[in-house]
């Protein structure tokens, strides 16, 4: 069997939840307007309800949401503060950013359904198959509640469909003891890094000032031990991805343009690929993969064997599947 990996990018979500950037497409107005959106939107019930934001608070998260929509992108506000040593509005924005993810996909019930329709596709005999990895860039668990809607009839105390497993929300799966099936590069939204456990669920849904006193387990790609608590995160994210890259012998590209700032990690997954990388299939709308030759040093056999798939109604399985 081939070892076939996934790479996800904003675009496998799109469906379900806005993409990174501010934008007037038939995806919605971008994360950044999302974000102001969602303030409007719960700003009256939070402060009738006596939850934990206040005022001041909602100020605060008003004047982030504004200013993510000045500079773009979440990431790239969220780098200005780190640069201008901003540590507060930093964490606050991370905070805001995974509670805002946990609200979609929890309350509102944001889910797109072509994680569902790949996971049911690839599945053999109840089971996630062992030659198929996901590396994705995505704070969401959209492929995770598609791994709970697939669990048996009868589960036998599993939540989820055999073989599956996630790093670095590790309850969210199967303990298999091998590389995890699903592997978020960024971390996750809805979580908090626990010295004890690695990982916790954030306390409620608008548990925000409790929650501010912690380490989200949401992360940017600049992050290192160096800057944050979360250690065993850091020291494990690349060995583990740099492991699944070295065994991919075909690569699945969906949604994803590879941004500046992921870029150092990006280099560092494609190069430990390169060796055994056969085919690349990249699945957008408008990139088809002739950028990656200007950011990767892609061997010219590789280079004819990159191919566009413009179709996004479904992930694409690939025929050597």
């Amino acid at each position: 069997m081939k070892k076939i990996t996934y790479l996800l990018g904003a675009g496998a979500s799109a469906n379900a939840l806005p993409l990174i950037k501010t934008s007037s497409g038939k995806n919605g107005p971008g994360l950044p307007q999302e974000l102001k959106t969602f303030i409007e939107k719960n700003t009256s019930s939070l402060l009738s309800k006596n939850q934990s934001w206040d005022s001041e608070t909602i100020g605060t998260l008003n004047d982030i949401a504004d200013k993510c929509i000045e500079f773009g992108t979440p990431d790239l506000y969220a780098k200005f503060l780190l640069e201008t040593g901003d540590s507060t509005n930093y964490k606050i924005l991370k905070t805001f950013l995974s509670v805002f993810f946990k609200v979609k996909q929890d309350l509102e019930n944001c889910f797109d359904f072509r994680a569902l329709s790949f996971l049911t596709t690839i599945s053999q005999n109840q089971k996630i198959p062992d030659n198929i990895k996901i590396l994705t860039w995505n704070y969401d668990r959209q492929i995770e509640i598609a791994a709970t809607k697939l669990k048996p009839i009868n589960p036998g105390g599993y939540s989820m469909i055999q073989g599956f497993s996630s790093w670095p929300n590790m309850r969210d799966g199967h303990d298999t003891g091998v590389n995890p099936f699903l592997f978020h590069l960024n971390g996750v939204a809805g979580y908090i890094h626990s010295e004890r456990n690695f990982y916790e669920d954030i306390e409620g849904y608008f548990s925000f000032k409790t929650t501010l006193n912690k380490e989200t387990l949401l992360s940017f790609a600049w992050e290192d031990e160096a800057i944050s608590s979360k250690k065993i995160f850091h020291e494990q994210r690349l060995p583990v991805a740099r492991e699944i890259a070295s065994q991919t012998q075909i690569l699945v590209i969906i949604g994803y343009s590879f941004p500046f700032f992921n870029r150092d990690i990006d280099k560092e997954i494609m190069n430990t690929m390169m060796p055994s990388l056969q085919k690349i299939y990249v699945q957008d709308p408008f990139y088809d993969g002739s950028q990656l030759n200007g950011l990767f040093d892609i061997p010219p056999p590789l280079l004819k064997n990159i191919v566009h798939v413009e179709q996004v109604d479904n992930y694409h399985i690939p025929y050597e599947l």
